[in-house]
């Protein structure tokens, strides 16, 4: 059967003797953990934190998205007025003709001077007198696509958000052609951020 040993040692300037057990338990004492008001307390610091950074993190999120809308709104008027200025110095005032300079060829102007289609055609041989055409959605995706070429970012029908949930979707803009100017749906928040195009004036417009 074990024996249960004290040990312990003598102060030598107060001449008594200091059980080695109570400095142990004095010791284990010392690191006991957070009280229950210091854990209350800590809880409230990290909810007051988290209180204050949710919402910075969401507007820098809709700041993002903006700065987006507003880059891409920027390069497709600046494609727009590199067109237009392409066809002023082809001498084709009053005209509508195909940019022979620009995209493959395949920016349909009008004659004001905005682009008003891109077609899908070889231009080789062909003069605008064979091209039939009908302005519908399809022309906003066209459009989008011939002026803003690589660098643009996905176009959808708006029909494709009315049957198909957006989150199983890879375009970033829905389009409507609405009484000759392309509409373009920013789906990426909530926001109804939109750019719109004036195939007449050759406007660039965003909506926030």
């Amino acid at each position: 059967m074990g024996m249960l040993i004290f040990v312990s040692f003598r102060n030598g300037d107060r001449k008594t003797v200091i059980p080695l057990t109570r400095i142990r338990s004095k010791r284990l004492f010392n690191k006991a953990g957070f009280s229950l008001l210091e854990f209350a307390l800590v809880l409230m610091i990290i909810s007051a934190l988290v209180a204050i950074l949710i919402p910075k993190i969401n507007h820098l999120q809709d700041e993002a998205h903006y700065t987006s809308v507003q880059l891409t709104a920027n390069s497709l008027q600046t494609a727009v007025r590199l067109t237009h200025s392409l066809w002023q110095s082809q001498g084709s005032n009053n005209k509508t003709g195909l940019l022979k300079d620009y995209g493959g060829g395949n920016i349909l102007i009008g004659n004001k001077g905005w682009p008003i289609d891109a077609i899908d055609m070889n231009y080789q041989g062909s003069t605008i007198s064979t091209v039939r055409f009908a302005q519908d959605d399809s022309t906003c995706i066209r459009l989008w696509n011939g002026l803003l070429k690589d660098s643009a970012p996905k176009v959808g029908l708006k029909i494709e958000k009315d049957i198909i949930d957006s989150d199983d979707t890879d375009s970033i803009y829905f389009t409507q052609l609405i009484s000759g100017t392309c509409r373009y749906r920013y789906h990426l928040n909530k926001d109804d951020l939109q750019i719109n195009y004036d195939l007449a004036t050759g406007r660039v417009i965003t909506l926030f």
